[in-house]
């Protein structure tokens, strides 16, 4: 097999596999945040929140509180990260807004994308509003990536800006 195959065949198992991650993780309602085994992080400087097990460790909040970073306790590899910001100018042929795929449990649109890579896996919601750039990631190792989807999912549908 020559290298343009492997690399074919890579990229349609690398699809796949990303495609079927979406698919069986559609449905991640049975997650509650009502259950004390919740926190909440909120941005009072840009007005956004989350939630996220309470059990995770923060790796660090930027010097400007533009956002936070989680890890879990379990496995130093799995991470949520979420900041906002301001977007840079950039001319108009390029400012070509991506068109909304995802609509969090607030009613607000984003686009949610899943990354599907060798050995890193992550989730990322991104939202443009009144000026603001919204960013939200979950990411694990991707062989375990499976285990994390839901609740991936969950948190960004549960993401809010007030």
């Amino acid at each position: 097999m020559g290298a343009v195959q492997v690399k074919k065949a890579l990229s349609a198992i690398t699809s796949g596999v990303g495609i079927g991650m979406i698919v069986w993780g559609c449905n991640a309602n049975n997650l509650h945040t009502q259950d004390p085994a919740w926190k909440t992080y909120r941005n009072n400087r840009y007005g956004f929140e989350f939630p996220y097990p309470k059990t995770w460790q923060t790796l660090g909040n930027p010097d400007n509180s533009d956002g936070i970073a989680l890890v879990s306790p379990n496995k130093k590899t799995v991470e949520i990260r979420s900041h906002a910001s301001k977007p840079l100018l950039i001319s108009s042929k390029q400012n070509l807004k991506p068109v909304s795929n995802f609509q969090t449990n607030q009613g607000v649109s984003g686009v949610l994308a899943v990354e599907v890579g060798e050995k890193v896996t992550v989730m990322k919601l991104t939202i443009t509003q009144k000026q603001l750039e919204y960013h939200w990631q979950g990411q694990s190792d991707s062989q375990e990536f499976q285990n994390y989807y839901r609740l991936f999912y969950y948190i960004a549908q549960e993401y809010k800006i007030s």
